[in-house]
């Protein structure tokens, strides 16, 4: 089977703190140190009936990062709720953005493309002269 019938395709998850002045979901600010409590709303604490609003900030430096990353970005987009029971999940849920997405399709270009494949690392001009292919990953 030659290895010349597939495409390598890698996805990744990313996750980034923002130096935004609030937090995600919540008009708190988004800064360390302080009096405890001090810091925190019914939104952060997870508390029955607060609901979540996501800012500004978030939204226009998600997309900044999809232009980065060559994404298609979205008119439209939604947040849900995965809830799940873990000790180290206080709020019992998760926000994610599982239906629609801000960012999608996006890629990044790998400069190997740009040369032969005998001149990239593991082609045949950096191959030891021994090198009888064992131990390919």
């Amino acid at each position: 089977m030659a290895i010349d019938k597939y495409e390598i395709v890698i996805d990744c998850e990313i996750h980034t703190q923002l130096l935004t002045k609030t937090k995600a979901f919540c008009a708190c600010e988004n800064r360390y140190g302080g009096m405890p409590n001090t810091r925190v709303c019914p939104v952060c604490l997870g508390l029955p009936g607060a609901m979540p609003r996501i800012s500004k900030g978030y939204v226009e430096l998600g997309a900044v990062a999809g232009l980065a990353l060559n994404c298609n970005i979205a008119h439209f987009t939604k947040f849900d709720r995965k809830h799940y029971f873990y000790p180290d999940l206080t709020k019992g849920y998760q926000i994610t953005q599982y239906d629609i997405p801000l960012c999608t399709d996006g890629h990044v270009d790998l400069p190997l493309s740009h040369f032969p494949k005998d001149e990239q690392i593991g082609g045949a001009k950096h191959r030891p002269n021994n090198f009888k292919g064992e131990n390919i990953r």
